[in-house]
């Protein structure tokens, strides 16, 4: 099997060298853009290059430690391969093997003349006479031309099909989660669109329950719409970062006006496409798990229509939030009575406001006949029949009071259950 290698590289900088020279020298072989610069010389490791052979591995190594990195090759060559060839001596021809790293030119006669000569180094130009290390950078000049050659020649060839470096590679593999409550990372357009369409969802399907399961609800509420605050502001300020921008411009949509303008363009703006500041950039949501949580929202808003403004219950009348209205309960006992009123109740079990309006019969002495439409099925026929005689018909709530053969829905307060008492003033005419 043959043995690939890659080429590692810590920031570190080989004695002797200077490390902006050697930095530019770099950025003049990678092409790279100066952020991408910084991470590479960051300190932490970085693939510079990898699957290569071993006769690749040892001509990179080579090229870059002459223009002065620290660099690492794993697993490591073989020592015949990691050694540097030695020059024989009487300048004898190099070996076969050591031709491709070194592309030294084949010694030619010139005349005596042309031996003081100067030569320009290609990394520093620095004017000195033939020689093989640079007496200003110490780079190994021959190597350093061949390399950089060898580098050119590659890019030309590859320009049809750009090469996909290690790093490169990193810089399109960000996954940051979309539930949480960090601000590490960056979220594309269809992230940050996918995070409001189930915000969105969460939200309208809260406002039920917090009308419907009474001071439980109203408590349990709060807290979640809190934890969804937090959420839509982690999702703007992950947006924000996918600009390039600081997280605290996400505060910029809660300005009036500017608000509007900001929130549309982080919808719409597309975010950076290289490495930033806060990682790399995520991956796009797929089409199918934004057309899901579209649907997820378009439910919730359904599930929220039902509950008209009609319908819902008188938000002031919620348990432990109101004190009895005495007048009220005045008037209505005044009216009320137990030999002739009667009163029945249709409630469901998981109803907060049908617990609290029968506690509030109890304290006051009132006689109600209650029945459960959720567990009595009889009892759900009937009190459908009867609203669809009364032409009481769309979303309903509950409890249902019916006062003397008068339907009366959507938990009526008792002003207006007590019009439909009979009243103790009238007996002895109604007798008659």
């Amino acid at each position: 099997m043959t043995t690939t290698h890659e080429i590692l590289f810590f920031g570190e900088v080989l004695p002797g060298h200077d490390p902006a020279s050697t930095r530019a020298a770099l950025q003049g072989l990678l092409k790279c853009p100066a952020d991408t610069l910084e991470r590479v010389f960051s300190g932490e490791r970085v693939t510079l290059r990898k699957g290569l052979a071993t006769w690749q591995a040892e001509h990179y190594l080579s090229t870059l430690t002459g223009i002065g990195l620290k660099v690492v090759v794993e697993p490591p060559l073989p020592e015949t391969a990691a050694a540097p060839p030695e020059q024989p001596a009487g300048g004898a021809d190099l070996p076969r093997s050591a031709a491709p790293l070194l592309a030294e030119p084949e010694p030619q006669p010139a005349p005596v003349q042309a031996q003081a000569a100067t030569m320009t180094c290609p990394a520093c130009g620095e004017q000195q006479p033939p020689r093989t290390l640079c007496r200003a950078c110490s780079i190994d000049m021959p190597r350093y031309a061949a390399a950089a050659k060898a580098m050119a020649s590659e890019r030309n060839e590859s320009a049809a099909t750009p090469r996909q470096t290690a790093l490169a590679e990193d810089e399109a593999t960000g996954d940051t989660p979309l539930f949480g409550f960090g601000l590490d990372g960056r979220f594309g357009r269809s992230a940050y669109l996918q995070s409001a369409f189930l915000g969105f969802a969460a939200a309208v399907l809260l406002m039920p329950a917090m009308l419907f399961l009474g001071l439980p609800g109203i408590l349990l509420g709060l807290l979640l719409v809190l934890m969804l605050m937090v959420w839509g502001v982690r999702a703007s300020v992950l947006r924000c970062h996918d600009l390039g921008f600081n997280g605290w411009w996400s505060l910029a949509t809660l300005v009036p006006v500017i608000g509007f303008i900001a929130a549309l363009a982080l919808l719409l703006v597309p975010g950076q496409k290289e490495h930033n500041a806060w990682g790399p950039r995520r991956r796009p949501v797929g089409i199918p798990a934004l057309v899901g949580a579209l649907l997820v929202a378009v439910a919730g808003a359904g599930v929220m229509a039902r509950f008209t403004p009609d319908s819902l219950p008188d938000p002031r009348q919620l348990a432990g939030l109101e004190t009895p209205r005495h007048d009220d309960e005045a008037a209505f006992l005044a009216r009320y009575d137990a030999r002739q009123d009667r009163i029945v109740m249709y409630s469901l079990t998981t109803c907060g406001y049908c617990t609290e309006k029968r506690r509030q019969f109890e304290r006051m002495g009132v006689r109600v006949t209650e029945y459960m439409i959720d567990e009595d099925s009889a009892a759900e026929d009937r009190l459908n029949d009867r609203l669809q005689r009364a032409g009481i018909t769309g979303a309903i709530g509950t409890p249902i009071l019916e006062v003397n053969g008068q339907i009366l829905p959507n938990n009526p307060s008792l002003s207006i259950l007590a019009h439909h008492l009979y009243g103790r003033s009238d007996t002895s005419a109604r007798a008659l």
